[in-house]
């Protein structure tokens, strides 16, 4: 069954005169009879009576003609979305975020998808830093918030999302939490509590790189496999951390952050893969780009509304 034939029986149903649905549809009159012909065996029915001076429906074919404009509608339908998910209008994006942090820029990315592309399905996947990382470098991700250092640049794009200050965690208690500003050469004798590698391998090894870079190996008195619990352990007295500025919400008072002079800011970044051809990928990136531009400043509501 094709698309024509289904045209030309709704056609031919309405004017019940081959002449004129011929004329309608730019054909012969036989080819006409011929393709309404080829439909019934299809179908397996006969959908008009005919005579020599008259056509007129059978019952089988009004029912089939009260169905014919939804199934067209539908397969119109269908060849729209097709044609949509294929240009990238229409289709999903998965996005990896740390697991045990909010991110705002992650709220605000989910609004501006929701707005400006709302036949895009955007959906978060929660990962710890680590698996973050690797199920991007693997593919399983369209891409993904990070944090700390870039990703390689041979196979990674990224759009910078903000830079956060890497800072001293000390109990709020400590007499380091005092200081208005440390260097990493101020907690050489300190006990340290980090992120562990399954969690954190970024997180983890940027303390050691910041120590080294200060002359000294970091004394590690715990580990930790959320940045809640980092927290709760360094508000414990067990030692510091080191995290970046935007994580003092989750603190509660208990502990102090500090900022660390003489370090790199960390980027906090949305990142792709090169290689993927998600075609609704670049509605994402657009929009990030738009929302950065614009301060992500919603639109002005028409006028009336």
């Amino acid at each position: 069954m094709t698309l024509t034939q289904l045209e030309s029986f709704l056609i031919l149903a309405q004017r019940l005169n081959f002449t004129q649905a011929a004329d309608d549809l730019f054909i012969s009159q036989p080819a006409l009879s011929r393709m309404i012909s080829a439909l019934e065996q299809e179908v397996g029915l006969q959908l008009f009576y005919r005579s020599s001076r008259s056509v007129s429906l059978t019952p089988a074919g009004r029912a089939f003609a009260q169905q014919c404009p939804r199934i067209l509608d539908s397969y119109r339908a269908g060849v729209d979305a097709a044609l949509l998910a294929q240009q990238g209008f229409r289709g999903d994006v998965t996005v990896g975020i740390l697991r045990d942090t909010f991110d705002g820029n992650a709220v605000r990315i989910h609004q501006a998808m929701a707005r400006d592309c709302p036949q895009i399905h955007l959906t978060f996947r929660e990962l710890s830093h680590s698996d973050l990382i690797r199920a991007l470098l693997a593919g399983e991700l369209d891409a993904a918030i990070n944090s700390g250092e870039a990703l390689p640049q041979e196979d990674i794009d990224a759009i910078i999302l903000r830079r956060d200050r890497q800072c001293a965690v000390v109990p709020a208690s400590s007499p380091l939490a005092r200081a208005r500003s440390l260097r990493m050469e101020d907690l050489r004798e300190e006990n340290f509590v980090v992120m562990s590698r399954t969690a954190s391998l970024p997180g983890y090894g940027l303390v050691w790189k910041m120590a080294a870079d200060a002359g000294f190996t970091p004394r590690v008195a715990a580990e930790a496999n959320y940045v809640p619990s980092l927290l709760m352990l360094v508000a414990c007295g067990l030692g510091i951390s080191t995290l970046t500025d935007n994580l003092e919400h989750l603190s509660q008072d208990m502990v102090s952050f500090i900022p660390l002079v003489g370090v790199p800011l960390s980027c906090h970044a949305l990142a792709w893969r090169r290689d993927n051809r998600n075609p609704s990928l670049p509605f994402l990136l657009d929009a990030v780009r738009r929302g950065l531009e614009t301060g992500w400043a919603q639109p002005p509501s028409p006028p009336g509304a």
